[in-house]
C-alpha cells in the first residue's frame, strides 16, 4: 500500500488488511461496534478508508497491544481529552496487578516442584491452589474471584443452574434474531440484549469490573473457547452489534 498523499487516498478493506495484518473480519467487527468506521463507501457499498481512518486504526492497535479491552479503547479514543491518560493509567494498574498474580503463580509452581523433588505427589489442595492462581493470573483479580464465589454461594446450586438455563435461552433468542436477519437495532433484538444485561448483573452482582473481565476473556480467547461452546462466534458478534447500537454491555 503506497502512500501518494495519505490524506487524499482511499483504501479498500482488503488493502488495509494486507498492509496492517488486521483481518478483514476484524475490520468488519470494528465497524460493527462503532470503533472504526470507514469514512466513505462506494456506490456498491464497499468500505473506503481514509488516512485519518488508518491513523485511528494505528491508535486502536497500539492500545490493544497494551492489553486494553475493546470497550476501553473506544472510551479512550472518543471520550474527554484526559480519557486516554486515564485509560493508560488504569491499564498500568492492571498490569501491575497481573505481575503480582504471576509472581504468586510462580511461587505456587515452585512449591509443586519442591513436592516432586521430595519424591511425593502433590496433594489435591496444592493442585487446586495452582489452578486458582492460574485463573487469577489470566483475567480476574483475587477480589473478583472471591465475589464470583460469593455470588455462587448466595444463589446456591439451584440458582446457579437457573442462570445457566436462562443463559442458554438467551443464546437461542440471539441466534434466532441472527438467523432471521433481524436488525440488531430492532426493538426485539434490543429487548433480548437488555435481558442479557440483566442476567449478567445477577451473575456478577452488578460488578462492572467482573463483567469487563468476562468480556475481555471472550474477546481474547474467542467466544466458543471462553464459554466452552455455549456462545458461538456468530451469536457473540450479533450480540455485540446489538450492544453497539443500543447501549454499552458494561453500563
Amino acid at each position: 500500500m503506497h502512500d501518494h498523499g495519505m490524506d487524499g487516498r482511499r483504501w479498500r478493506v482488503g488493502e488495509v488488511a494486507a498492509a496492517t495484518g488486521v483481518t478483514v473480519r476484524a475490520l468488519h467487527h470494528f465497524d460493527g461496534i462503532g470503533l472504526l468506521r470507514a469514512s466513505e463507501r462506494t456506490h456498491a457499498g464497499h468500505r473506503m478508508y481514509s488516512g485519518e481512518d488508518l491513523r485511528r486504526l494505528y491508535r486502536i492497535l497500539a492500545l490493544r497491544q497494551l492489553g486494553m479491552p475493546l470497550a476501553d479503547v473506544s472510551t479512550a479514543l472518543d471520550g474527554e481529552p484526559d480519557s486516554l491518560e486515564q485509560a493508560v493509567r488504569g491499564q498500568l494498574d492492571q498490569v501491575t496487578e497481573d505481575i503480582h498474580l504471576r509472581l504468586e503463580l510462580r511461587r505456587r509452581l515452585r512449591a509443586l516442584l519442591d513436592a516432586f523433588a521430595g519424591t511425593r505427589q502433590p496433594s489435591i489442595d496444592e493442585l487446586i491452589s495452582v489452578m486458582e492462581a492460574m485463573m487469577q493470573a489470566s483475567y480476574f483479580t483475587p477480589a473478583q474471584l472471591d465475589r464470583l464465589r460469593e455470588r455462587h454461594r448466595e444463589a446456591g446450586d439451584a440458582g446457579f443452574d437457573r442462570w445457566k438455563e436462562r443463559l442458554g435461552e438467551l443464546v437461542e433468542e440471539v441466534d434466532a434474531h441472527r438467523a432471521r436477519g433481524t436488525d440488531p437495532a430492532d426493538e426485539a433484538a434490543q429487548l433480548t440484549a437488555r435481558h442479557w444485561r440483566v442476567l449478567m448483573d445477577h451473575m456478577t452482582g452488578g460488578d462492572p469490573g467482573i463483567l469487563s473481565a468476562m468480556y475481555a476473556k471472550i474477546d481474547d480467547q474467542g467466544p466458543e473457547a471462553a464459554t466452552t461452546g455455549m456462545v458461538t462466534t456468530a451469536v457473540w458478534e450479533y450480540l455485540r452489534r446489538a450492544f453497539a447500537v443500543g447501549f454499552s454491555p458494561g453500563n
